[in-house]
């Protein structure tokens, strides 16, 4: 099927990343990946930008390291999947943000279904979205501190007032 030139090229590619990763795995930073998910791009430090995803992306598919990853509960994968569950809440809510806005303040939404479902109460959606509407600008108010990302603090918000609600609170796995 290959050449063995080829072979023989794709094993010292193989080779010079694998020494390259693990030189600087040490070094890795508090958040363990971008956009570009778990694998072998995401312990690459210097790979945090846009330009790095791309390269973490394209390492994670040509060696099948998320793959990998992914099984066994390696190279930043969790072994129950890809991301953490609060992770994915997170960047739900990042990309989300403003069209959750809108949706609380009717009280109902594809979104608000779907935050639901990712805070482990898919079937009380509509009981989230009525106190998400109620509690509207506490949960949306503007932050003072502009050091955490405001989609985090959006989530620990609704988080806690998940908490303060006897029917959410058994509900709901956050």
């Amino acid at each position: 099927m290959f050449k063995p030139a080829m072979s023989f090229f794709i094993k010292i590619q193989l080779i010079l990343v694998s020494v390259f990763l693990f030189t600087i795995s040490n070094q890795v930073s508090a958040e363990p990946y971008g956009m570009a998910g778990c694998g072998l791009g995401s312990m690459v430090p210097v790979w945090k930008n846009d330009i790095g995803q791309v390269l973490a992306a394209t390492t994670n598919t040509s060696l099948s390291s998320q793959t990998f990853g992914i099984t066994s509960g390696t190279s930043n994968c969790t072994t129950d999947g890809i991301v953490r569950a609060d992770r994915v809440q997170e960047v739900f809510l990042s990309y989300n943000e403003g069209p959750l806005e809108v949706e609380t303040s009717r009280g109902t939404g594809e979104r608000i279904r779907t935050i639901a479902s990712l805070l482990g109460c898919p079937t009380h959606d509509q009981e989230l979205g009525k106190l998400m509407k109620e509690q509207y600008s506490y949960i949306f108010q503007t932050a003072a501190n502009d050091s955490v990302p405001r989609s985090k603090l959006i989530l620990s918000r609704i988080k806690s007032k998940i908490a303060e609600d006897p029917t959410l609170k058994q509900a709901c796995l956050y």
